[in-house]
């Protein structure tokens, strides 16, 4: 989309400052993800922390690494919209095991509804 879509920035707004998540479905470049819609901040401190127990890092890599992804949590504020357990969908069932970290562009979203996407019967 060339435009922002003022509703969708409107809910990652309402989450960003609630701090609630919501389950949403957007198709971002032709692909169906589902997830729960959650805030930047929600999404850096826990990427960050995967990141960091994956790799075992030093106490003060750690803490550098935190605040890399805290200011890239308030700086995605406006052009992102950040998922938890989200999946993407590629066949006729979505994976029923805990999703992954998801950040897409709001711009690349071509559409979306709240709820998460089920498998058809």
């Amino acid at each position: 989309m060339s435009k922002s879509d003022v509703a969708l920035q409107t809910l990652v707004d309402v989450v960003t400052h609630t701090q609630s998540g919501i389950s949403i479905t957007v198709t971002a470049n032709g692909a169906p993800i589902t997830g729960i819609l959650i805030s930047a901040e929600e999404f850096a401190t826990n990427v960050a922390q995967q990141i960091s127990r994956a790799h075992d890092f030093a106490s003060e890599d750690v803490k550098g690494f935190n605040l890399l992804f805290e200011h890239l949590g308030e700086a995605a504020r406006g052009e992102f919209l950040h998922l938890r357990n989200a999946h993407l969908v590629t066949g006729a069932e979505v994976p029923g095991e805990e999703g992954g970290w998801w950040r897409i562009r709001i711009a690349d979203v071509s559409g979306w509804s709240c709820g998460h996407m089920s498998t058809l019967r």
